[in-house]
């Protein structure tokens, strides 16, 4: 091949691929200007019914009726699923009282639940001795060394721990600067090695789950509130009214 020759294949070459490219970006712009479309008719349809959700105001007949039988048909949905579990436990007929299935499941389940009781708050006690700390410990590591499950083993207790425990673990709630925002956290009582106070900011409106913080003292203010009023208003997401009658804390009395 000639060196004219090469130049027009080349030449060739660079045009058809300057076609293929152009050919390749119109329907890539194409496609990005049907996706905008349904990008833009999804945003536009979940504004309108944001709006729409937004406009209904909680004196409404319907939206009272709702707030009140809905938690109520959740719960008779648990003790449906419950009574079900209880029907497939063998040997369950033998606890059978009448001739009615719902009263036997309701028999059933007051024995389970006072059993449970019962069993929870026997370990309570035992866990609270130092054999049966010890004994605790020693289930703790057990579960650890097993794959898989000693993950969630660890997620679930301390989940139970974090729930169960209430608004003692959280007992100093403090306000969090950020860039003029204000954000809710509540101290731990440990420090990092350079005296930084180690915070835990929960996330609205499962406290389970969160940040933890260093912060210097400067970086935060102590809340006039007590845990129980700061609690309500991250569980609530911030739609629940703290209970204004309840003693506030007091920063002078902390102090001394």
């Amino acid at each position: 091949m000639g060196e004219k020759e090469e130049e027009d294949y080349l030449s060739e070459g660079r045009k058809h691929f300057e076609k293929g490219t152009e050919a390749l970006l119109k329907h890539g712009i194409e496609k990005s200007k049907k996706q905008r479309k349904k990008i833009d008719y999804y945003r536009q349809n979940r504004n309108e019914l944001v709006k729409a959700i937004s406009s209904i105001e909680a004196k409404e007949p319907a939206v009272a009726g709702t707030i009140v039988v809905a938690p109520i048909l959740i719960t008779l949905l648990v003790v449906d699923w419950l009574f079900s579990k209880i029907a497939e436990i063998p040997g369950n007929t033998y606890f059978d009282i009448t001739n009615y299935y719902y009263v036997n499941q309701s028999f059933k389940l007051g024995i389970l639940l006072v059993f449970g009781a019962v069993l929870v708050t026997g370990v309570g006690r035992a866990v609270r001795t130092s054999k049966g700390f010890e004994t605790e410990k020693m289930v703790d590591s057990v579960f650890e060394k097993i794959p898989f499950l000693g993950s969630v083993y660890n997620i679930s207790k301390i989940t139970f721990d974090t729930v169960l425990s209430g608004a003692e673990e959280f007992r100093e709630p403090v306000k969090i600067d950020l860039n003029g925002l204000r954000v809710t956290g509540f101290k731990t009582g440990n420090k990092t090695e350079d005296d930084r106070n180690v915070v835990f900011v929960p996330t609205a409106p499962n406290i389970t789950s969160g940040f933890v913080v260093e912060l210097d003292e400067e970086r935060f203010s102590e809340s006039d509130e007590n845990a129980e009023q700061a609690l309500t208003r991250i569980l609530s997401a911030g739609f629940g009214e703290p209970d204004k009658e309840k003693p506030q804390r007091n920063r002078k009395e902390k102090e001394n």
